[in-house]
């Protein structure tokens, strides 16, 4: 598989751009947490930095890196990456979190994105992580679980969603 999952650079910014275009219809946070409406392309790649650096990031949430997937230049999906967990994430968001746009589904591109994050996982020194999902999500938690990651239990989140939670040796 030619999937390359990177941080984005300052060339990327047309590809962000039409990427964005694949999530219509969808919430933009499956995409992107960092770019708001009207917002210039090098000011969302500063804070991507920031909050990668954890630098003026709000109190409820933690340091994180976002990593696209590229296949053919195109971006197909994303992985966000905490570098440690609250207590927000440690019921619902865990270590990471993917998304692979509605046209790129059902093509492995999300198998593949979570095995290629897990060097960067090591990296932060970390050595299991937690996923999670919603329970209804079958097509995650079969990822999740194909991936060999335990199932701890199943909780009600602060919306009253049932949400599996995941631990992975990495």
């Amino acid at each position: 598989m030619n999937l390359i999952l990177r941080e984005l650079t300052p060339q990327d910014e047309s590809a962000f751009f039409q990427g964005m275009n694949e999530w219509q219809g969808e919430q933009i946070t499956w995409y992107t947490f960092a770019y708001k409406p009207g917002m210039n392309y090098g000011d969302m790649l500063e804070v991507l930095r920031k909050e990668k650096a954890g630098i003026e990031i709000a109190a409820d949430k933690v340091p994180h890196t976002m990593l696209y997937a590229f296949v053919d230049g195109e971006i197909v999906g994303r992985v966000s990456v905490r570098h440690r967990l609250n207590d927000h994430l440690l019921q619902r968001g865990g270590h990471i979190g993917y998304s692979v746009a509605p046209r790129f589904r059902k093509n492995q591109y999300a198998s593949e994105m979570v095995k290629q994050v897990m060097p960067y996982l090591r990296s932060l020194g970390l050595e299991k992580i937690l996923i999670t999902c919603a329970d209804t999500n079958i097509p995650s938690w079969k990822i999740i679980e194909k991936l060999g990651a335990e199932l701890e239990n199943k909780i009600r989140d602060d919306k009253g969603e049932l949400i599996r939670r995941y631990w992975l040796k990495i």
